[in-house]
């Protein structure tokens, strides 16, 4: 594709709150590349027609998607990526010249962030609360990142036994998958339910946060989550919202489209500027 100018966009619904296009107009600032991107309202069920639609335009070089159509997205892909395929759901569609690719840039979004927040993963123990879409698109890259063990807690638990399933069908047998019906000590807890942005705590004990673990929402806000803070009234010391999660996924997509890796500082120092 050899335009001037590209077009890609953002699916979602609801989709106003979202702070890709600021993110992705500033990756491509860095490079002097020609980007508008938009942010695209589809009807709970006409993703594929929205999808259609927009793709339309030959400048487009790809797009984002996000709640609730990572699965559509997955339907809608020509190939996936591994990491598409072991998550299940696609949030990133590249345009190539036979159709589209598939990929998950999730699991990368947070494994990075954890890392760049000195977060040791390997042969660690992590607790994954929530076993929806979030939860789904980020264990694959835990796993890779070498943890010793995921265990998964659902409100619903065969939720989190279906997730299990599913995940240790496709990793090696180092990174073993469980669903959690009673806690062991962590040194990592991740929050992938979206309860946080309600103001509420998830439904499980506060015996998880004993060992003082790490602490990880997946929801950022103008201030710490309940989720955060309640963690910290309990001595945790290191909580991290999902900000830097969401800059480095993005910056996962910017560089399957343009093979180009944005800084993502600039950007998270910004974005955490705006908030407050």
């Amino acid at each position: 594709m050899s335009h001037d100018s590209y077009l890609a966009c953002v699916f979602g619904n609801p989709i106003e709150q979202s702070k890709s296009p600021t993110i992705h107009s500033m990756f491509a600032e860095q490079f002097n590349i020609s980007l508008e991107y938009q942010k695209r309202f589809a009807e709970a069920d006409g993703f594929k027609q929205s999808a259609d639609e927009f793709f339309s335009n030959p400048q487009v070089i790809g797009a984002n998607i996000t709640m609730p159509f990572k699965d559509d997205a997955l339907q809608y892909a020509n190939t996936l990526s591994s990491q598409a395929q072991r998550a299940g759901a696609v949030n990133t569609l590249i345009r190539k010249e036979n159709g589209f690719i598939g990929d998950n840039t999730d699991g990368y979004g947070l494994v990075t962030d954890l890392m760049n927040n000195s977060i040791n993963l390997n042969d660690s123990t992590v607790l994954l609360i929530g076993a929806g879409g979030a939860a789904k698109g980020v264990v694959p890259a835990l796993v890779d990142a070498k943890v010793k063990r995921i265990d998964i807690y659902n409100r619903s638990a065969n939720k989190a036994v279906d997730l299990c399933e599913y995940t240790n069908k496709y990793s090696s047998n180092t990174t073993q998958v469980y669903d959690a019906r009673y806690v062991n000590t962590y040194d990592l807890i991740i929050n992938a339910t979206s309860l946080s942005l309600q103001h509420n705590l998830p439904d499980i004990s506060d015996d998880i946060f004993i060992t003082m673990p790490a602490v990880y929402d997946m929801v950022y806000l103008n201030k710490p989550t309940a989720f955060l803070a309640h963690a910290k009234s309990l001595g945790c010391n290191k909580c991290i919202d999902g900000l830097g999660m969401l800059v480095n996924q993005a910056a996962r997509s910017f560089e399957l489209w343009f093979h180009k890796t944005p800084d993502t500082a600039p950007v998270l120092e910004y974005l955490r500027a705006q908030l407050k």
